[in-house]
């Protein structure tokens, strides 16, 4: 929800739905039995393991659902970028801000899923690719933090040719050995 604070600061309010909990709860517990089943009743989708799927989601949307979470996880990637003047990350206004409410920095701008009208403000597609390339690059092969739902959406395009990066709830970890592999097999690539 957009929304002003008393000084005028433009900001972005994210709320937990009520009763989303148990509602994710119930599902997960339903998708688990699912999964149960399967691998007693279809030997063959062993191999897929769905308990340990199901279990990964379960994870994941636990953490979606920590609003603090995603607060703690934007202030990691706004440390990482904060001296790169091509990528802006919202900031958290941490005094309204908790596990059921974030409150951050709007970011004004054309969102990502909005190609034709970047193109019609002016701005350069090609840098603008060349940028999230680097962005992500920097995210995996740097930082070891990245974010883990990347798609257009949540995106935005600032004005000179900047690149806003939305919604922290999924974010994944790399250890420095993992970074090394991943290093050393993009070289072996380009070789």
């Amino acid at each position: 929800h957009r929304a002003k604070l008393l000084d005028g600061t433009a900001v972005v309010v994210k709320l937990r739905r009520p009763g989303i909990v148990a509602k994710v709860e119930a599902d997960l517990r339903i998708l688990n039995h699912v999964a149960r089943l399967m691998e007693m009743e279809l030997p063959e989708s062993r191999r897929y393991r769905p308990i340990q799927i199901v279990g990964q989601l379960r994870r994941s949307l636990r953490g979606e659902l920590d609003l603090i979470r995603e607060a703690r996880n934007i202030d990691v990637f706004a440390r990482h970028f904060k001296n790169d003047p091509t990528v802006h990350i919202p900031r958290v206004f941490w005094e309204y801000s908790g596990e059921i409410v974030n409150v951050q920095e709007e970011l004004r701008g054309i969102p990502g899923t909005e190609l034709d009208a970047a193109r019609a403000q002016g701005m350069d597609l090609s840098l603008l690719a060349a940028r999230g390339a680097d962005v992500v690059l920097k995210m995996i092969l740097i930082h070891g933090h990245y974010h883990a739902d990347p798609h257009p959406g949540n995106v935005m395009y600032l004005s000179d040719n900047r690149i806003g990066i939305l919604d922290f709830g999924m974010v994944g970890r790399l250890t420095d050995t993992r970074r090394d592999q991943i290093t050393n097999f993009l070289g072996a690539l380009i070789r």
